[in-house]
């Protein structure tokens, strides 16, 4: 009997273990967040601008610019929905995508447009650089 629950539990191990590879007909892990980061900006747009223009079809709009991002990406609509279908049905993988795309957003929530900080161009910089040296010279 417990050569049987032995058998039984190596067994259900094995069925438990999932392989973490990715088939070469899906987009990769990092691609297809960068994907998804564009998509999710598409829809803000069209949620922001494009409704509030009334003679602007909304549907069309978000066709338009997903197509352009999928061109951009150098993939298809089609690849898209496999992989998006293949993602969903692994939710260990899907997981790392929704992670690094929430982090995406808070990264680019933390400097709001008017509180980013200012670069100087660097002739500006090698004024300010001179001027202070002039000043400490005696």
């Amino acid at each position: 009997m417990r050569f049987f629950l032995f058998i039984i539990l190596i067994i259900s191990n094995f069925a438990c273990i999932r392989d973490n590879k990715i088939p070469k007909d899906v987009i990769p892990q990092n691609q297809m967040r960068k994907i998804m980061w564009d998509l999710m900006r598409a829809d803000a747009y069209v949620t922001d601008f494009v409704m509030r223009d009334s003679t602007l079809d909304k549907k069309a709009e978000s066709a338009k610019l997903y197509e352009k991002i999928f061109d951009i990406h150098a993939t298809t609509r089609e690849t898209f929905k496999k992989s998006l279908a293949f993602y969903q049905g692994r939710p260990d993988l899907f997981k790392v995508i929704s992670d690094s795309l929430r982090i995406d957003e808070k990264k680019s929530q933390q400097y709001p447009e008017e509180k980013k900080p200012q670069i100087n161009d660097t002739t500006l910089r090698k004024m300010k650089l001179n001027k202070k040296l002039i000043e400490k010279k005696p």
